[in-house]
């Protein structure tokens, strides 16, 4: 088992590692890395490596510079800056690697600067924390259009329940399970305030993170709708939505509402 004293020494190893690196410039953990009241023992290391211009790849190449490299069993490459790690005894990282003047294109929340060679990278991850919760605070508030997410909502759950009864299911569980759950989860959120005293615990880089902190008995009713086959997983997830949404859609929308059920067979 994971416990908290092995996540901070690896945490102390990795910032020693790259302090000494020649080309590594700063060091950032990210999420419960960074937060480390959220640790449990499936927490992974979530971090930003900073690095000289022109040396990033490098250090993406050759991992030798990351704690007991010789234990990763797993590297894929993910994106143009980002890598997973898994070593042998199950320890993930996610991690991406910028050069020094690429960092403004991340995004972050909670963060963790311990490399900082420049002087900078505490300011300019700040900026970058506090440019991603105001886009996010900007979406939530001015930019989220709770009309198209609930449109969408309801033609995933027809597209996916028609592909399902066609036969092809594993499709139809990704309309379902996933795309329609995302507008879900985002007309939640956009409808009801969370669980009091967990406001501070949203995540604003993913709808779907510490959802059954915050909302807790639809978080269990959703959850109990996935574990159904798609068709019967469809139906409940429109009644939760129905359910949640009372007072906030018009007559129209009640209408349209009706004509997945209708078509779906689901009266």
């Amino acid at each position: 088992m994971k416990t908290l004293e092995l996540f901070l020494e690896f945490e102390a190893e990795l910032s020693a590692n790259l302090q000494a690196h020649p080309d590594v410039l700063g060091l950032v953990f990210v999420g419960s890395a960074a937060d480390h009241s959220r640790f449990d023992e499936w927490s992974d290391h979530d971090f930003f490596v900073i690095t000289e211009n022109e040396r990033a790849e490098a250090l993406r190449q050759d991992l030798s510079w990351l704690p007991n490299a010789s234990e990763i069993a797993i590297r894929p490459r993910e994106t143009a800056h980002g890598l997973k790690v898994v070593y042998r005894d199950g320890h993930v990282l996610e991690f991406a690697v910028f050069e020094n003047r690429e960092l403004e294109i991340a995004a972050a929340n909670a963060f963790l600067v311990t490399v900082d060679k420049t002087g900078d990278i505490q300011s300019r991850m700040q900026a970058l924390a506090d440019k991603t919760a105001a886009e996010s605070m900007k979406n939530n508030v001015t930019e989220f259009n709770a009309e198209r997410e609930y449109e969408l909502f309801l033609c995933q759950l027809l597209i996916g329940v028609g592909r399902a009864r066609r036969g092809e299911v594993l499709i139809a569980g990704q309309h379902v399970r996933s795309w329609a759950i995302n507008n879900l989860l985002g007309l939640i959120r956009h409808w009801q305030h969370p669980a009091r005293g967990t406001e501070s615990k949203l995540d604003n880089l993913n709808r779907f993170r510490r959802f059954e902190l915050q909302y807790p008995v639809i978080a269990a009713r959703i959850e109990s709708a996935m574990q159904k086959p798609v068709d019967r997983a469809g139906e409940l997830l429109l009644e939760t939505l129905l359910d949640a949404a009372v007072g906030n859609l018009n007559e129209d929308q009640k209408r349209q509402a009706q004509v997945v059920k209708d078509r779906l067979g689901w009266n």
